[in-house]
Order: structure tokens, then C-alpha cells, then sequence
């Protein structure tokens, strides 16, 4: 005797089973998470399979060896694969222990065939009554076809999200990388401006240094040119006084007698004694560097960012 044909029900369960066994574990798939080459695997199996990987590690797939890089993120940021949880869920309630899914308008019979014409699920009584003259299949065939069909419409939704993810890595990325730059420009900023005020330091005491030299040397000179002229005017107050004291109680044979030699006297007195540039005290200036010209026509003296959009983009701080 032949043995028994199973069940449309028990075909469909079957060929379910298929498509949510993990190739790792031959379990059903606990957390099916699907690689960039569209094979999935529960998630705990992939983390036992690479434990010894890492983020960024290169790694190849357990059925086609198709190779791919770990994400920062880890195994947990690969794509979930929604499909295969949709057929767990319809195996769950095929294998619930009633037989299959009644239908609700013959309670009493299983939801068996589709109907192409009508796009729905009907039992045999349906079929008989009413589509008799449609196209109809049977349930197990339409559902394996309706999975490659999903599939096929979900094969570039997990391509995009991969692409998604790759762009949010890639903006981590960036992100770090405008962080480790602007640190660097905000180090380099201050460093300029440190080197800067270190130098306008040591300028404005080469300034105040040279100046005190100055006013050292002028108060040299002016003593000594206060020492000269008190001793000229000393020395032509005692010609006066020798002048005048000849000429009030000298008698004339005196008078007569000094007179040529004081004027003589006189003479050289005068052309000894006479106020030369050289003797009157210099002035001295303070000519600032125009830093108000330079701000008004936009330069900075520590440096200025540079910044550009787009490709290549980069943060640099230029120093003067």
C-alpha cells in the first residue's frame, strides 16, 4: 500500500521550515540578520562563529565566502531580515496544532487553494462554488512563489539599508575626523597666539629697554651740560665783576693799563661760551605700528579658519 501524501499544509510547513532554518545551527532563526550577500543567520550564531573579530576585521560568509567588513557599530547593526520573520510567524500558526486555517466562510474546511483570478485564499467548498472557472493553484505552490517574490522585493530594501548604514558610519567618521581637526585648530590657534604674545612681550621690552637707556644717557648729558654752563656763567660773572670793580675803583692808570687785556678777555669769553644745538635736550617719540589700519582692511593678526563644503572638505588654521 502507497504510503499517505502528506497535506497541502504539511507541504507549505515544510518548505517554510526550509527558509527560516539558520545554516549555522539548523535551528529556526532567532534574530535573522542577513549579510550583504543576502544570506541570514541568527544573530548569536554569527557572534559564536567570528568571536575572535572585531570591529573592521574583514569576514567571510558562512555559505558563499563572500567577504565584507564588520561595522563599528558591530554584528548587531546588520540589516534584520523582515521576510524570514514574516514566514516564521505564518509557520507559527501552521504548525499550531489545528491543521491548518479555517475558512471563514466554511469554518469546517482549511484554506488550501488560491485563486490567481481573485487574488485570496478559499477552501475547496469556495473553489467548488465559486471559482471553479478561475485560475487557481495550490496554496504551498503560490506561498513559495509569493516568498521568492518577497525575496526579490526585499533584496534591494536590505541593499539600501546596507547603504544606510555605511552612510551613518561614514558620518561618524566624518564627524571624527571634524573634531580631531577642529581640536587641532583650536591647539594651533592658541600656540599662535601664545607665540604671538610672546613676541610682542619681547618687543615691547626691547622698546621700554631701549628707552630707559635713553633717558639714562640724557640724564648723563644733562648733567654735564648743566656742569658747563655754570661754570661759562661763572666764569664771565668773575670778568664782570673784575670789569666793573676796574672801572668804579681803578684809578685811570689802571683802567688804562687793564683795559686792552679785559677787552681781550671779553673776546675770547664769547667765542668760548656760546649755546650750540648740542645743548638743548632731544625729544623723544612713541610711533605705534598701525594696527588699526590692518583691522580695518580685515587682517587678523593671529591667523584666520579656513573652511570648505563638499568633497574634500577640510578645517586648517592658517597663522600669520
Amino acid at each position: 500500500m502507497a504510503a499517505a501524501r502528506p497535506s497541502m499544509m504539511e507541504f507549505l510547513q515544510s518548505k517554510v521550515s526550509e527558509l527560516v532554518e539558520c545554516p549555522i545551527c539548523s535551528e529556526v532563526l532567532q534574530n535573522a540578520k542577513a549579510l550583504p550577500c543576502l544570506h541570514t543567520f541568527c544573530l548569536k550564531c554569527l557572534k559564536d562563529y567570528w568571536k575572535d573579530k572585531v570591529a573592521g576585521q574583514r569576514v567571510n560568509c558562512p555559505v558563499c565566502r563572500e567577504p565584507f567588513n564588520i561595522r563599528r557599530c558591530g554584528l548587531e547593526g546588520l540589516p534584520n531580515n523582515f521576510m524570514m520573520q514574516n514566514l516564521i510567524e505564518i509557520g507559527n500558526v501552521t504548525s499550531d496544532g489545528s491543521g491548518g486555517i479555517p475558512c471563514k466562510q466554511h469554518p469546517e474546511k482549511l484554506l488550501e487553494t488560491y485563486c490567481l483570478n481573485c487574488e485570496t485564499t478559499i477552501c475547496r467548498r469556495c473553489h467548488a462554488a465559486n471559482h471553479r472557472q478561475h485560475n487557481c493553484e495550490e496554496v504551498s505552490v503560490v506561498a513559495e512563489e509569493f516568498a521568492k517574490s518577497l525575496e526579490e522585493a526585499t533584496s534591494p530594501v536590505l541593499l539600501r539599508i546596507d547603504e544606510f548604514q555605511a552612510a551613518l558610519e561614514q558620518q561618524e567618521t566624518d564627524g571624527w575626523h571634524f573634531r580631531v581637526a577642529a581640536d587641532g585648530v583650536d591647539i594651533a590657534a592658541k600656540h599662535n597666539c601664545e607665540k604671538i604674545k610672546n613676541i610682542v612681550d619681547g618687543e615691547a621690552g626691547e622698546v621700554l629697554n631701549e628707552l630707559r637707556e635713553i633717558k639714562s644717557e640724557e640724564q648723563k648729558e644733562k648733567r654735564s651740560r648743566i656742569a658747563a654752563l655754570e661754570l661759562a656763567v661763572a666764569d664771565m660773572q668773575s670778568f664782570v665783576r673784575s670789569s666793573q670793580e676796574l672801572r668804579t675803583k681803578g684809578s685811570p692808570c689802571d683802567v688804562i693799563c687793564a683795559a686792552k687785556d679785559l677787552r681781550v678777555r671779553a673776546s675770547q669769553l664769547l667765542e668760548t661760551y656760546v649755546i650750540s644745538n648740542g645743548q638743548i635736550a632731544p625729544v623723544v617719540t612713541f610711533v605705534p605700528m598701525n594696527i588699526d589700519e590692518l583691522t580695518r582692511v580685515g587682517q587678523n593678526l593671529v591667523g584666520r579658519i579656513h573652511r570648505l563644503i563638499g568633497p574634500g572638505k577640510s578645517l586648517t588654521f592658517l597663522g600669520t
